[in-house]
Order: C-alpha cells, then sequence, then structure tokens
C-alpha cells in the first residue's frame, strides 16, 4: 500500500492557546518518533493564529492506526474534545 497523507485543520478556542502548545510540542514530538510516520508537521495560520494545519506523511493505515493509540495522541485527542471550535481531518493518497 502506498503512503497516506493526513490533513487535520484545528481551530483552537482563544482562551486555550496557551494551554495548547506543551500539548502540541508532544504530539508532534512523539509522533515524529513513530516507526511509520515519514513526515509530520505542525503550522499556524498567519491570518488565524488560533487556525492550525497538521500535515502528516504516513508509512500506511497500519501505522496511522497504531498511531491513533499511542498516547502523545490520545492526550491530544480528549484535550482538543473540550477546547477546539473546529476540527476537520482529511486522509488523502497521492495521485500525482
Amino acid at each position: 500500500m502506498s503512503q497516506l497523507n493526513i490533513i487535520a485543520t484545528i481551530k483552537v478556542k482563544p482562551e486555550f492557546q496557551a494551554a495548547f502548545q506543551p500539548i502540541f510540542k508532544k504530539l508532534v514530538e512523539g509522533s515524529r518518533k513513530e516507526a511509520g510516520c515519514v513526515h509530520y508537521a505542525l503550522n499556524q495560520s498567519i491570518s488565524d493564529p488560533n487556525v492550525y494545519v497538521v500535515i502528516e506523511t504516513w508509512a500506511s493505515q497500519q501505522a496511522i492506526d497504531s498511531h491513533n493509540q499511542e498516547p502523545h495522541f490520545v492526550e491530544f485527542a480528549q484535550f482538543a474534545k473540550m477546547h477546539v471550535d473546529g476540527l476537520d481531518i482529511n486522509v488523502v493518497k497521492q495521485v500525482l
């Protein structure tokens, strides 16, 4: 199976911006260490500092499934449930 990309757009509630920083740091650092992670980058919108875009590349669906069980991801997901105004996740494959 070919690599898969995830593009996740997260709109953090402004009052939780500072609280998200250490969680984002753990998420990115932990994810980059995972065996199936090819690329993992956290980006912040220039026009709206509360919007973050995570661009990820994984070796396989199995690697994504494993990632979703990792403690750093579970912590992020639990925190995000109550502290974001929006979350949009797209899993895509490169065609060209």
